[in-house]
């Protein structure tokens, strides 16, 4: 009874600390799920454009939004992955200023800092709780609460006497506090496993060298190799046009390129990422390096044929988002999202109860002790004496 003590108030105190960031996390993580689809139909005019034939060459795309942004560095640029999507470019960092090109004509369509829409702002908010690297270090800690907090209750739901098939149901009848306590108790279990990957997931996102070193450990792997660096300007030929780098890719890995990555410190590689058909993760995790000064390639990162850690790592991101099984995965992550909500406010209810029930006994304890004490003057003492007492 002392150990379920101590692990009732370790389940309790944790999700009372972190119990709104929590909340908030899965609320946001569920409206993320869809933010593609979400995006295209409130901005239209920006995020997509009418289908052709043939599209601009992707250093054409580049040169017109160097043109307009002389005062800005291009960080990364999104390929078209369907038709009607058109090139987003990420400019100064990721999480800055977005610019959107036309693929077809090569006009310039729009630009919006990334916090100045709806599904933007949700997307820092997720990320980094709207409080940049510090935000990003509460929700890593956060992750690894949660998975203390899962297991405890999993240890808490646990019933005493054998009947485990009452714990996954929720008893209607008694009183409302009854009633509170089942709701909490059946949605914890049900969605514990989905809460404990979460958890996981988000860390290892947030302290990602610390746990792909872990993974790599445990699978007595080797370490995803570094990034390699460009050579020193002033080399005997330029780097080709980018156009030619993306077909000189297709040549070495012939999957769609889904994001190209620009050198932003002197040594720094032309990095272009590809998806193959086989992989779950939404932007694929194969990579092919350049020379940002000559276009000689320096890497060819296979995820395929990456050691076992590597690949087990690259599986916690598409875990994450709940692209790995495809439409029907995602839908199930967006319902998850939102059982912190309900966990939240039922576990409230029950601790604020219980901050009642306790004080409620405290009082009547004081009361029966004050009691007794009086019934022992009354023995020992005259009436009149005790009764001006």
């Amino acid at each position: 009874m002392k150990i379920r003590k101590i692990i009732f108030n370790l389940h309790c105190y944790i999700g009372l600390t972190i119990g709104l960031i929590v909340m908030l996390i899965g609320a946001t993580g569920s409206l993320l799920v869809f933010r593609d689809e979400i995006e295209a139909l409130t901005y239209p005019e920006l995020m997509t454009t009418v289908g052709r034939h043939e599209r601009v060459s992707v250093q054409h795309v580049l040169d017109v939004v160097r043109h307009a942004y002389p005062q800005d560095s291009v960080f990364s640029l999104r390929m078209p992955r369907k038709p009607q999507q058109v090139y987003l470019l990420k400019m100064n960092d990721a999480n800055s200023l977005f610019v959107y090109v036309d693929p077809y004509s090569g006009k310039l369509i729009g630009s919006h800092q990334q916090k100045d829409t709806f599904m933007g702002w949700i997307a820092v908010m997720h990320t980094q709780l709207l409080l940049g690297e510090q935000g990003k270090t509460i929700l890593g800690v956060s992750g690894l609460l949660l998975m203390v907090m899962s297991g405890a209750g999993i240890f808490l739901w646990w019933p005493r006497k054998g009947k485990i098939s009452q714990g996954f149901q929720i008893n209607w009848s008694g009183a409302w506090k009854k009633r509170v306590f089942n709701m909490h108790r059946v949605c914890g279990i049900y969605s514990v496993f989905f809460l404990l990957v979460i958890g996981l997931t988000g860390a290892s996102l947030v302290f990602n060298k610390t746990a792909s070193g872990i993974t790599d450990f445990l699978t007595a792997s080797p370490p995803r190799p570094a990034p390699p660096l460009s050579g020193h300007p002033g080399a005997e030929h330029a780097a080709p046009p980018l156009d030619e780098l993306l077909r000189q890719a297709d040549r070495l890995m012939p999957a769609p390129t889904t994001w190209i990555s620009f050198p932003q410190t002197p040594r720094a590689p032309l990095v272009v990422r590809k998806k193959t058909s086989a992989e779950s993760h939404p932007n694929g995790r194969n990579f092919i390096y350049f020379d940002q000064y000559n276009g000689d390639v320096l890497l060819v990162e296979n995820a395929s044929t990456a050691p076992l850690g590597t690949r087990i790592y690259n599986v916690f991101y598409p875990l994450h988002v709940g692209t790995i099984g495809g439409l029907s995965t995602r839908i199930l992550q967006m319902i998850v999202g939102f059982l912190p909500l309900i966990l939240f406010i039922t576990g409230y209810i029950m601790w604020r109860n219980r901050g009642k029930g306790s004080a409620h006994k405290k009082s009547m304890i004081t009361f029966n002790q004050r009691r007794k004490i009086y019934m022992k003057d009354i023995e020992t003492k005259d009436f009149d004496e005790v009764r001006k007492t």
